[in-house]
């Protein structure tokens, strides 16, 4: 059909013969299509040209790239909201909704095509067209996880989708942030059609000419320019279990899910004028916070994870070409515990066949099913998904014998934590593989060159430290060994990101990064124990502070006789500032191992394994306890926290000291990824800078006879001094 053009930079306008035009996006130099001020201020001259005539019968909305509609926002913008004032930001989103609103005023009707990804900024600007048809195709999502930078959609969207498809389904929706496929928006009714990509935009095409001879938008947009009416218990109730909800999910320290909670409410009874109103303010005050300024970065540090190869420095620009990675067709994994089962679910869940290795019989035949279970689990039903699990079987090969590995080209050892186990099969897989054969460790503790003097090609041989358990874990420590080639590391990083996990880079050392930093956290809590706080208090202090569970409940979870090995090796490197407890030996001794045995710290249903929740303190622990008893001390709960966490801040101090890692902003990430440090904190080097290095020093002190471990490091006293920030440290 011939058609007539209008190009910019962003935005293509394209009138065809039969009256309708098309409106295209194509945002260079983006991976996504990404809303920035240059296709802000494109789509309203596009607009302006439609509107000077000849006007369209109707138009079609679309991307003029593969897979993606819209991916929000260009975070850049949203980066520099903190230093703007209220009303600066509140008129950025009355002028974003009004030109987005100038497509559900025009005189034609439109209809938004979504194939691909339509999030933020795009699924708004897709609500302000009076249709939507999504694609049944895999790569399609559509969602608003504004929430998930400390944001509410600012655009328009809690406006419209409230009208669109009622308040509580347009709260669960907005305030959760979690995309869905374009049948489930069909169901929500978030659009009109699903359809196969190759017929989306036939089917728009026959929408519009379908509401044009009835000029159906016009009683479409009356209805959703009404103010949605709730019945005041309805109301009453909607608000009372939604907070209650949100306040289990959030702990009170992420302010966005209520705000859109009340948000909605509140526009909801009122016009779209003054619910637009509304809406601007909260995204102001939002935006201005100091939790929303830590969600962008953390954001923006795992963008930066994104593009890391994982050699030299992801923002250096150098003339030497990066080592190149290779594509790895065919993994193996050697080891059918835990771990091992877990690793090999991780690569079936991401489409790779698999082969899993172990000398017994009884544990391969013990670890398949679960495997399967775990590899087609499906996060929106919560239940595995039997279909899947079947067809997924095929992809799983079995055996005992190392020869099964001739044709693997990345084999991850993942057997017990012996060194001298682990050295023996390592040579037994280097014999077994060919010449080219990346060969990883799974390894939370043994030196990477100790385990490397097995081999006769040290050079192809790094750790791959998953962390457990595998499926919702989303850190891989990649440790670097002496001789460990930078195509290893290049290879191991590009296939973690292949199974989605967020790999960090770490050069060898006892304990890596993150038991490293895991190591004071967890001392300090036996250390209070044994001076008589309670062990619910401790757990419930580190909770408050955002982590996901306390120091006492993560060594239950653990494994208490794992945590034992692990504080040996830790206790020879830096034993001078953190000595091995004879509490967690004696734990061992008695039986109590944590979750896994039904004893630990606290009492579990053993039936429930690692799922099992603390019922109460075990009694027997005080008594093993207080044969260990050290003087008690006066304890405020600001004091537990700071003497749990501010000697990880002295830790990472040291890490950076060292360049264990290549940039500080690993250790962020680390730590948010793996530690479940508080994301709304930005992580500890963040947290470290909103306290600042002088009040840290000062906070130390009337700790400081409790040993070294509490003293500050020459990095953090120089800090204090210039008044530099940790965060500065790194490279920006």
């Amino acid at each position: 059909m011939p058609a007539v053009g209008r190009e910019s930079s962003t935005v293509t306008v394209d009138r065809h013969a039969d009256g309708i035009a098309t409106l295209s996006f194509l945002v260079p130099g983006h991976r996504q299509n990404v809303i920035t001020e240059q296709v802000v201020r494109d789509l309203a001259a596009a607009l302006d040209g439609l509107d000077r005539g000849p006007p369209p019968r109707g138009l079609v909305v679309c991307s003029g790239l593969a897979e993606s509609f819209f991916a929000g926002a260009d975070v850049a913008r949203l980066e520099a909201l903190p230093g703007k004032p209220a009303a600066e930001i509140e008129r950025l989103c009355t002028a974003g909704r009004e030109l987005f609103g100038r497509l559900s005023a025009a005189p034609w009707p439109s209809v938004a095509v979504i194939d691909g990804v339509c999030l933020g900024g795009g699924l708004e600007l897709a609500l302000a067209c009076d249709y939507r048809i999504a694609t049944t195709a895999s790569h399609t999502s559509l969602g608003l996880p504004e929430v998930k930078l400390g944001l509410l959609p600012g655009w328009g969207g809690t406006v419209r989708l409230t009208r669109l498809i009622g308040p509580g389904p347009a709260i669960e929706f907005a305030a959760g942030g979690e995309p869905v496929d374009g049948a489930t928006a069909r169901r929500l009714g978030l659009v009109d059609a699903c359809v196969p990509a190759d017929e989306a935009h036939e089917s728009a095409r026959r929408l519009l000419e379908y509401e044009i001879a009835r000029a159906g938008q016009r009683g479409r947009r009356r209805r959703l320019a009404e103010p949605v009416v709730l019945d005041s218990d309805e109301r009453a109730f909607l608000e009372s279990v939604t907070s209650a909800v949100i306040l289990g999910r959030t702990g009170g320290h992420y302010p966005a899910p209520a705000t859109i909670l009340q948000t909605i409410l509140a526009g909801a009874e009122v016009d779209l004028a003054a619910a637009g109103r509304l809406e601007s303010a909260a995204f102001a005050r939002l935006a201005q916070g100091d939790v929303s300024r830590q969600l962008v970065r953390v954001f923006r540090l795992g963008e930066r994870n994104r593009r890391d190869p994982g050699v030299g420095r992801v923002d250096a620009e150098s003339d030497a070409a990066p080592a190149a990675a290779a594509h790895i067709e065919h993994p193996a994994v050697v080891g059918a515990g835990i771990m091992g089962a877990g690793i090999a679910a991780s690569h079936l869940r991401h489409g790779f066949g698999v082969t899993l290795i172990d000398v017994s019989v009884e544990a391969l035949g013990r670890s398949v099913a679960g495997i399967l279970d775990e590899a087609a689990w499906d996060r929106a039903t919560k239940r595995t998904d039997t279909a899947r699990a079947l067809a997924l079987a095929g992809r799983l090969a079995t055996a005992t014998q190392t020869t099964a590995l001739a044709t693997a080209d990345l084999v991850i050892e993942s057997v017990l934590e012996r060194t001298d186990i682990k050295r023996q099969v390592l040579a037994d897989i280097e014999r077994a593989v060919g010449p080219e054969t990346v060969i990883a460790t799974n390894t939370s503790t043994n030196p990477i060159a100790k385990l490397a003097t097995a081999l006769t090609q040290p050079g192809r041989f790094c750790g791959m430290h998953f962390f457990n358990p595998v499926r919702r874990m989303t850190l891989v420590e990649v440790i670097r060994g002496p001789a460990t080639s930078d195509a290893t590391i290049a290879t191991v990083v590009a296939h973690a990101k292949r199974l989605g996990k967020c790999p960090v880079v770490v050069r060898d050392s006892p304990g890596f990064l993150v038991n490293r930093l895991l190591m004071p956290y967890l001392h300090e809590a036996i250390e209070m124990l044994r001076e008589g706080v309670e062990p619910r208090r401790i757990d419930r202090v580190a909770r408050a502070f955002g982590m996901p569970m306390g120091p006492l409940e993560l060594y239950d979870m653990i494994g208490l006789d794992t945590a034992f090995y692990a504080g040996l090796v830790l206790d020879d490197a830096y034993g001078d500032r953190i000595e091995a407890s004879p509490v967690i030996p004696a734990l061992v001794k008695s039986g109590r191992l944590g979750r896994k045995t039904g004893a630990g710290f606290y009492l579990y249903d053993a039936q429930a394994g690692q799922q099992a929740k603390p019922s109460r303190p075990d009694d027997g622990v005080a008594a093993l306890v207080a044969a260990y008893a050290l003087p008690a001390r006066d304890t405020s709960d600001r004091t537990i926290a700071d003497r749990l966490l501010l000697p990880v801040v002295l830790e990472a101090t040291r890490v950076l000291d060292e360049e264990l890692v290549r940039d500080g902003r690993d250790i962020d990430l680390a730590v948010i990824h793996a530690l479940g440090f508080p994301a709304f904190r930005g992580g500890v080097l963040a947290w470290a800078d909103a306290l600042g290095a002088a009040e840290i020093v000062r906070r130390l002190e009337p700790l400081a006879d409790l040993g070294v471990r509490m003293h500050p490091t020459p990095r953090l006293l120089d800090l204090a001094r210039s008044g530099g920030r940790f965060t500065a440290e790194v490279p920006a």
